[in-house]
């Protein structure tokens, strides 16, 4: 019998995708251009993903406890073709960058202590297979695996960022302006910067069939997830302006640890290490836990070829867990190391992640139109203004994606490419294998049927039916 997933577990997955250490990369870019107005574009960025999560959950209120999610969801409202494009660009393919920065994160810190003589990637590499073992184990395993580690890394980060804010650290001070720019026109691009720190709180909802009490908790803990990661990174804002210079946190490739050494000297080093290690285990848990569920609720609905939902003995969708391990190791293996680099994944991530939640509130204004009189637990505040900003929000960091011109176009062509490619995948997918109708809704009840294996029974003898007839 599977053990129920409490609140604590919840927010520990939230959390846990939320926190990682490519976040000081973000928070150190935004930062160093503007300094501590960067606080402003990190409470935007919160409050827009705050909306998302909440239509979301309303989205999850019609249908509660399937397993692909956000998937589910668009196929109602938008049909099969956009989808495939927004599911599989917005989760699949963008966590398949999302892992690999974090993995380069922590073979970065490695690399300082064990200098050149064992090549970065070995680390890197080396946590995902162990975390690909761990799932194939079964959601139990990896969820107790992210409490406990969940656990430290708040605690640790907390400390971190109220000991730095108010210069408590053993290291010396430096002395600089707290406020770079105050122009809201450089403080407000800034956001899609920021928006890193607040993505995947939503992974919390495929988790809602083993959870205790999801009508409460589902909501209840993706709005604390990005609470707890706003206040966090919003102090450490204020210890980075203490112990950092502003130009070298924008330049280094691994500004946590330089945070840690000018604030607490060697043993801040030891302390990030430990915090590195926990961080790559956390942020890359959750995506291979989360995602394998998605990527297994979008091929019972026939949106991915039917190898995708396959489980073992231990109830993991284990040809998913390895294909995203094996991309991911894959990408680690390639190098990357540089800042810069890590920051062209997780910006290029963001992006497809903010069509996904700007389709998620596109779905809740669809369905309140068709679906009007459908009972939910759980409706968003002001509707439709939080639909309608959420759209803006997500828009505009969209066109902002980062400051950068050339790293923005950049970013721009390998998503149009990638875009092209799922477009031609669905279109040929949609039309040929499934035979369903492009961008027509699906009836939630039918989305709802199929979660039960019987539908695809049913549905295969008929088809077989239909051929020997013919």
């Amino acid at each position: 019998m599977i053990k129920k997933i409490s609140m604590f577990g919840a927010v520990s997955t939230g959390v846990g995708m939320l926190i990682a250490t490519s976040c000081f990369i973000s928070s150190a870019s935004g930062a160093s251009a503007v300094g501590t107005p960067f606080v402003i574009a990190i409470i935007i960025a919160c409050i827009a993903n705050m909306m998302a999560v909440l239509s979301i959950a309303e989205l999850n209120a019609i249908m509660p406890n399937l397993t692909g999610g956000i998937a589910q969801y668009t196929l109602a409202g938008l049909g099969p073709l956009l989808t495939i494009v927004t599911m599989v660009g917005g989760y699949l393919i963008s966590n398949v960058f999302a892992a690999p920065a974090e993995g380069a994160m922590f073979a970065n810190v490695m690399g300082e202590i064990v200098g050149d003589s064992v090549p970065p990637a070995v680390f890197s590499v080396g946590i995902t297979i162990v975390l690909v073992i761990i799932n194939l184990m079964g959601v139990n395993m990896s969820t107790l695996l992210q409490e406990i580690v969940a656990t430290f890394m708040v605690l640790s980060l907390i400390v971190l960022s109220v000991v730095g804010a108010i210069g408590a650290g053993t290291g010396v001070e430096v002395e600089q302006p707290a406020v770079i720019s105050s122009k809201l026109s450089d403080i407000l691009p800034l956001t899609a910067t920021a928006f890193w720190f607040f993505i995947g709180a939503e992974f919390i909802v495929p988790l809602g069939k083993d959870m205790k009490n999801p009508k409460r908790n589902v909501p209840l803990s993706m709005v604390l997830s990005l609470g707890i990661m706003g206040l966090i990174q919003i102090i450490m804002i204020f210890g980075f302006k203490n112990y950092t210079l502003w130009s070298d946190l924008g330049s280094a490739a691994s500004p946590h640890v330089l945070y840690a050494v000018a604030m607490l000297g060697k043993w801040g080093r030891y302390w990030m290490i430990i915090v590195a290690i926990f961080a790559a285990v956390s942020t890359q848990n959750s995506i291979i836990c989360s995602v394998s569920e998605i990527c297994c609720g979008m091929a019972k609905m026939n949106l991915l070829p039917a190898f995708f939902q396959k489980k073992n003995k231990h109830g993991a969708p284990y040809f998913v867990i390895l294909i995203l391990g094996f991309l991911t190791c894959v990408i680690e293996a390639s190098g990357i190391s540089t800042g810069e680099q890590v920051s062209f994944l997780t910006l290029t991530c963001s992006l497809f992640w903010m069509l996904s939640y700007a389709t998620s509130h596109l779905n809740v204004i669809i369905l309140r139109r068709k679906m009007k009189n459908v009972p939910r637990s759980f409706k968003t505040p002001f509707y439709p203004v939080f639909q309608i900003v959420g759209i803006a929000l997500q828009v505009y960091m969209m066109f902002n994606i980062s400051t950068d011109n050339t790293q923005r176009l950049h970013i721009y062509l390998l998503c149009f490419i990638l875009f092209v490619g799922l477009f031609i995948y669905a279109f040929f997918w949609v039309k040929y294998k499934l035979k369903m109708p492009l961008l027509k809704g699906v009836g939630v009840h039918q989305v709802m049927t199929m979660e039960s294996p019987v539908y695809h029974e049913i549905k295969k003898k008929m088809e077989k039916t239909s051929s020997v007839s013919d």
